[in-house]
């Protein structure tokens, strides 16, 4: 069987060839991998002009060949018609498919696929449980020219797409029954540690250079199997940098609802509000210096404006939001009951998302959450209460059908500006469970407000603090490591950071603007691992938000 190996070089990050593996990088760790490859006819390597000198230079270091391919940007169809173009050059049947940020491929594990690949006469074989990064793609030649008609016809706009990890098996499930597909299976499934050994992002090179480290001085075999294992069992590989900050821009909301605490528990009602009060807002200076930390520190990730408030009442609202979208690796997600959603301000919004870079970070620039909850006015009235705020004046909303229709109007509105970012949320619980089939059939529907999109959301108890109100108990039958702890970080209006979203009375670890959002985290570490070790302190053991997750 003739093959060539193609790796992909594309990304817009330079941790891929940074020497932090023994004095090598990511980058010559997958070209050591890829000439190691038994009767190979060639490497050939997709660049930017971002990437092609150090591509070039850490080749000639060690001392390899191979043919590069340089796009000022890449989607998937370049990657597949270029991958086409190259195996038809070499005159090879098949190609070995990896990105070239991965320091972890396993040669054994590469040996098996293709072995699979020709027994069984495969289009196309992966290597199946394992985290991402230890294994490569095989794709006949063949089945590339045929992918490459399917982006042109059926499959359109995947070909459009930025290259990602999935991207072909992307275009291959548009008419997956169409393909021949074998796997090299796991001997345990891990896919659940959503663990991804690649080196583009901070986060990756982060868990990489621990999961190294941490093997050489344990003697971990560098092999697909060993690894995993290690990494399963190791908390500070899983835990690396956040990927969600969730920050409280003020105190207040506009509308109450039952399912929050802040409304239905004494001791929390003075810590909101639902009118804005100047000492309950982070103010615009304090926002920019923040973000610019976040960004310094995760390198990508989703900043959300949400947290305990609805940021959406803020006048200067979009200015936030240009604030965060000056870096193109972080995006925004706002969510809100939609009550003081509007026309100007969705356009004010939308203004700034025109102006700002393209996003690196593979997600919408600005993505809107609204808590719609409920399928009729009467039972949106029971969820939220008989009154919301308009100026200066609280109106009665009677049978909840003033609310309900503002609620509903915004997704229409938000839709119109933002396409596919839009995703009315419904909390579900006993209160509107007879609505949730309704809600879901009408908003599924691609010709619905949302386009289609929409969030079922499950109820909270804040560990046992509310009254147990879920409608079904979807918890996992084994207790998995909090995804909150390994990559949320909670920032209140103050600066304040508390362990947790959970933790409503307090248990605060640090504040962002005098101690520093690293320092924060860092000094969150030992209880989060413990934690995530199956050390459970109270209120973690009363929680069951560990197996939700957000980005």
């Amino acid at each position: 069987m003739k093959s060539i190996v193609f790796l992909y070089a594309g990304f817009s990050t330079p941790f891929a060839f940074d020497s932090v593996f023994s004095s090598r990088s990511a980058f010559e760790r997958s070209a050591v991998w890829a000439s190691g490859i038994k009767d190979s006819l060639g490497i050939f390597v997709a660049v930017t002009p971002f990437t092609e000198a150090n591509v070039k230079n850490q080749l000639n270091e060690l001392g390899l060949k191979a043919s590069l391919i340089k796009k000022d940007s890449w989607n998937v169809s370049d990657l597949l018609k270029e991958m086409e173009k190259a195996s038809g050059q070499a005159g090879a049947s098949t190609v070995i498919y990896s990105f070239a940020d991965r320091p972890f491929l396993d040669s054994s594990l590469t040996s098996s696929l293709l072995e699979n690949h020709e027994k069984y006469s495969a289009e196309y074989t992966f290597a199946d449980g394992y985290p991402e990064g230890f294994a490569p793609e095989i794709i006949h030649g063949g089945t590339l020219r045929i992918l490459s008609n399917l982006i042109s016809t059926n499959a359109v706009s995947e070909g459009e797409k930025k290259v990602s990890t999935g991207s072909i098996f992307s275009v291959i499930k548009t008419d997956i029954n169409s393909f021949e597909i074998e796997t090299v299976l796991s001997q345990k499934d891990y896919r659940m540690l959503r663990l991804d050994f690649s080196c583009s992002t901070v986060a990756g090179k982060t868990a990489c250079t621990r999961l190294y480290e941490l093997s050489l001085d344990n003697k971990v075999p560098f092999a697909a199997e060993s690894l995993s294992e290690f990494a399963e069992k190791t908390p500070s590989v899983q835990r690396t940098v956040p990927a969600f900050y969730n920050v409280q821009l003020c105190r207040n909301y506009t509308a109450s609802s039952v399912y929050n605490p802040f409304f239905k528990l004494p001791s929390l009602k003075d810590k909101i509000s639902l009118s804005i009060k100047p000492a309950s807002v982070m103010s615009l200076e304090q926002f920019k210096a923040m973000v610019s930390q976040m960004v310094s520190f995760s390198g990508s990730a989703v900043i959300g404006l949400s947290a305990w408030c609805d940021p959406v009442v803020l006048p200067n609202l979009s200015d936030y939001v240009k604030a965060v979208l000056e870096y193109p690796s972080l995006s925004v997600l706002i969510e809100t009951d939609g009550l003081y959603v509007s026309e100007a301000l969705a356009s004010s919004v939308a203004s700034v998302v025109s102006q700002s870079p393209a996003r690196t970070n593979g997600m919408d620039a600005v993505t809107w959450i609204i808590s719609v909850d409920a399928f009729t006015s009467a039972t949106y009235a029971k969820i939220h209460g008989e009154y919301c705020t308009e100026s200066d004046k609280v109106e009665s909303c009677g049978d909840g059908s003033y609310c309900f229709e503002k609620a509903r109007q915004a997704v229409s509105v938000l839709q119109g500006l933002f396409p596919g970012a839009v995703y009315p949320q419904f909390l579900r619980m006993k209160l509107n469970e007879n609505e949730l089939e309704a809600f879901y059939r009408y908003y599924h529907d691609k010709s619905s407000p949302s386009g289609g999109k929409l969030i079922i959301q499950k109820y909270d108890h804040f560990c046992k603090v509310m009254p147990e109100e879920k409608s079904a108990d979807l918890s996992p039958l084994l207790r998995n490591p909090c995804w909150h702890i390994k990559r949320d970080m909670t920032v209140l209006h103050d600066g304040s950071v508390p362990f947790c979203r959970e933790c409503l009375d307090g248990n605060i670890m640090g504040n962002v603007f005098s101690d520093g959002i690293k320092a924060v985290w860092e000094k969150m570490t030992p209880a989060a691992e413990k934690e995530m070790s199956g050390i459970h302190e109270k209120r973690c053991e009363d929680c069951d938000e560990y197996y939700t997750f957000n980005f």
